[in-house]
């Protein structure tokens, strides 16, 4: 897909990359050289061809990974678990996917059975990142190779490390959620209420950040509520019956929804209580139920897409890679014909998959169907 130039986003390009110091500018990350240095030492360390547990496939027996998802529940890991399983295929490996089921303890236990079971990689779609560290450091005793796939950790000093992070840019597509919900609140008095995601979780806190950081560059906005919808529909639903109980008829401007599924469950409730249109709705994913919402007029008026089939398909071949002993080709990440950038964070690998603004401009162009 190409790019987008819009100036709102190269001036996201200019600061976030700034200040997350980025060693390179201009619309793709860094290049990352990994044939030596600390990023060869980074993957000999996670396990590599022949370390620990994960000792890849020189038997020529097919490479076992362990992934624990999230929660299945949701329609961007049932894509990414179908990206990632078209590129198994072709690799001729096993992904055991498990269902975290939005709870730490639970995939830590995965965790510990994927050590028990000697799978040759483990990846990880962390619900919550923070609780998770303990589970990771036993990974990296056991010198598995892993990596980390759509939502962000930090390591917070713990000396935790992963050989790569696959995923999307969810502090651009909180930066662009901000810029539309400007665009949405001009002309009005500025009163929003925000739905965000999981409490704790690294794409609510990457996403808020962002979209808070313009918001606050924007005093006419009032940030009059907010609450937890736990990226799921029916609690977006449930809160937006809540916000629009506390505010009644001409007090509200907008709502911002952190995922298309809660975005979903409140459009539900406002037509239920007949106040559609009434306010304008933000929100971000790309499903193509909320893309032909927002096509038909039909109460969503801002949306961004990235494609999490690509998430899991980059994260199987990235975690194969590293298995069986080669180095990724950071530069020439692609699925499907879209490319992902070769960036860093924390200091590591960071395979980054794009996210697009859509509205009413551009949203029939077919790149934005949604999925």
């Amino acid at each position: 897909m190409a790019s987008s130039s819009r100036p709102e986003e190269e001036r996201w390009l200019t600061e976030e990359w700034s200040r997350r110091d980025f060693l390179r500018r201009g619309g793709q990350g860094a290049a990352l050289v990994a044939s030596s240095g600390p990023l060869a030492a980074l993957i000999a360390a996670c396990g590599g061809a022949s370390g620990g547990t994960g000792g890849g496939s020189s038997n020529n027996k097919p490479a076992t990974i362990g992934w624990s998802v999230a929660y299945f529940d949701h329609p961007v890991y049932q894509l990414m678990m179908k990206g990632a399983n078209q590129l198994a295929a072709k690799r001729g490996a096993k992904i055991t996917f498990t269902d975290g089921k939005n709870d730490p303890s639970v995939q830590s236990a995965d965790v510990d059975n994927f050590l028990a079971q000697k799978v040759d990689g483990i990846v990880l779609t962390p619900a919550v990142s923070d609780p998770m560290i303990p589970a990771v450091k036993k990974i990296n005793a056991a010198k598995v190779p892993f990596i980390v796939v759509d939502r962000k950790m930090f390591t917070h000093g713990s000396g935790i490390h992963w050989a790569a992070l696959v995923g999307f840019d969810m502090a651009k597509s909180g930066t662009i959620g901000g810029q539309e919900t400007v665009d949405a609140l001009k002309g009005t008095p500025g009163r929003l209420a925000v739905v965000e995601g999981t409490a704790g979780a690294g794409s609510t806190i990457e996403r808020g950040s962002t979209f808070y950081g313009i918001i606050k560059q924007h005093p006419e906005i009032q940030v009059l509520f907010k609450v937890d919808g736990d990226f799921k529909r029916d609690k977006g639903l449930t809160v937006t019956e809540n916000i629009l109980q506390r505010f009644p008829k001409g007090h509200l401007d907008a709502i911002y929804y952190m995922n298309d599924e809660m975005a979903l469950g409140g459009l539900q409730a406002i037509q239920n209580t007949g106040r559609l249109h009434e306010f304008k709705i933000i929100s971000c994913d790309g499903e193509k139920e909320a893309l032909d919402n927002l096509r038909s007029n039909g109460g969503i008026n801002y949306d961004g897409i990235f494609f999490p089939q690509d998430e899991g398909a980059l994260g199987a071949s990235v975690v194969l890679d590293i298995v069986q002993g080669k180095t990724p080709d950071w530069n020439n990440q692609s699925w499907e014909g879209r490319k992902a950038f070769a960036d860093k964070f924390e200091g590591m690998p960071w395979v980054r998959t794009d996210f697009y603004r859509v509205d009413p401009t551009n949203a029939n162009d077919p790149q934005y169907i949604g999925w």
